[in-house]
């Protein structure tokens, strides 16, 4: 009787221990997530008679790495609008423009999530004003950054070769586990045979 009372209370704990790693690995996931792009000025899709301004927002405050912040703005024409580079104040990206010639025109961002990796995006929009440049060949701020004049989604960056969090979380886990399992048939095998 003592043997079975046992055997449920190591039951119970390891019932314990998976409700806890599943909390435990709900967290690590959701602690892992990038930041997202909120809302931005101009709205996908939107169309304006009049831009000086682009200005993005996110869900949390970005990181302020040199050059790996970068918001472009390309006209119809395939030239660059941006009249200066990006500044960064706490989830707010935002960047002065003079646009062109009206038609469609997409800004490409790259910025720097709160847990360290990059994000980046594409915001169509359509411009109906009067052309206030004539725009440039290159950007100035892309090319101080080392960066492309479209920056394409990227992976996350690496940490040199260190396990991340979920990972530590899961072979924890795992460990945990099979140390349960481990116990359960010792008890099991350990219990007395009733004649």
């Amino acid at each position: 009787m003592g043997s079975r009372n046992t055997l449920r209370r190591v039951l119970a704990g390891a019932v314990v221990v998976a409700a806890a790693m599943t909390a435990a690995l709900g967290g690590a996931t959701a602690a892992s997530a990038h930041d997202s792009l909120v809302s931005s000025s101009p709205a996908e899709g939107e169309s304006v008679s009049s831009l000086s301004e682009v200005s993005l927002d996110f869900s949390a405050n970005l990181l302020g790495y040199d050059g790996g912040n970068i918001v472009i703005v390309l006209g119809p024409d395939g030239r660059h609008y941006e009249s200066e580079c990006a500044a960064l104040a706490g989830p707010n990206l935002t960047t002065a423009v003079t646009l062109g010639d009206p038609g469609d025109y997409s800004i490409e961002w790259r910025a720097v999530s709160s847990d360290g990796h990059p994000v980046s995006g594409v915001i169509p929009f359509t411009y109906t004003g009067v052309s206030t440049s004539a725009g440039s060949d290159t950007s100035v701020c892309a090319s101080a950054a080392g960066a492309t004049a479209a920056p394409v989604e990227s992976a996350p960056a690496s940490d040199g070769g260190a396990p991340s969090g979920l990972v530590i979380g899961l072979l924890a886990g795992g460990g945990v586990l099979a140390l349960v399992a481990v116990l359960i048939v010792i008890i099991v095998r350990t219990r007395p045979r009733e004649d």
